[in-house]
């Protein structure tokens, strides 16, 4: 099946993101294309791929700056700025900025942090830009995360495990 959401993980500043295994992220593509793309029929028979990049924000997110807090998804302390298109390659490109200081304040742990910052941003963004997903559907979806799965993940990855671009 052709891959029509893809989340990767960037870190331009040179300092090191979080030690993200590379399966945590083939997980939540393949979560979101079987419990939201195909339960909702969004995404999957259009013309583009939806690619997420996500950066991580060094910014203390209880001291966003003013002019972050306008970008949707800041209540949930990220960012989805919008989108840049490469219409030649059929890709809506969007940059996702995740607080690595809201990640590691997490009472259950920085690994699990990021997965419920992921399920936020998924949340965040389906609910903003369709129509027929609501708030309220995100109780259901949420419910089918497989938490053992990501748990066994080995946090922090080796090196050659994150796959950062």
């Amino acid at each position: 099946m052709n891959n029509k959401f893809k989340i990767e993980l960037f870190d331009e500043t040179e300092v090191k993101g979080l030690p993200i295994h590379y399966k945590t992220i083939e997980y939540f593509e393949e979560f979101v294309t079987e419990n939201i793309l195909s339960e909702f029929k969004v995404i999957l028979n259009g013309k583009w791929t939806y690619s997420f990049g996500i950066f991580f924000d060094p910014t203390d997110y209880k001291k966003i700056p003013e002019h972050i807090k306008r970008f949707d998804g800041i209540e949930k302390n990220l960012v989805i700025l919008p989108p840049n298109t490469v219409s030649g390659e059929l890709i809506k490109g969007y940059s996702v900025q995740f607080f690595i200081s809201k990640i590691k304040d997490n009472p259950k742990g920085e690994f699990i942090g990021f997965c419920e910052m992921m399920i936020d941003f998924i949340e965040t963004y389906f609910v903003l830009n369709y129509k027929k997903i609501k708030t309220s559907d995100f109780k259901n979806i949420r419910s089918k995360i497989n938490w053992e799965y990501l748990k066994s993940l080995k946090y922090p990855a080796d090196l050659k495990d994150q796959r950062y671009l």
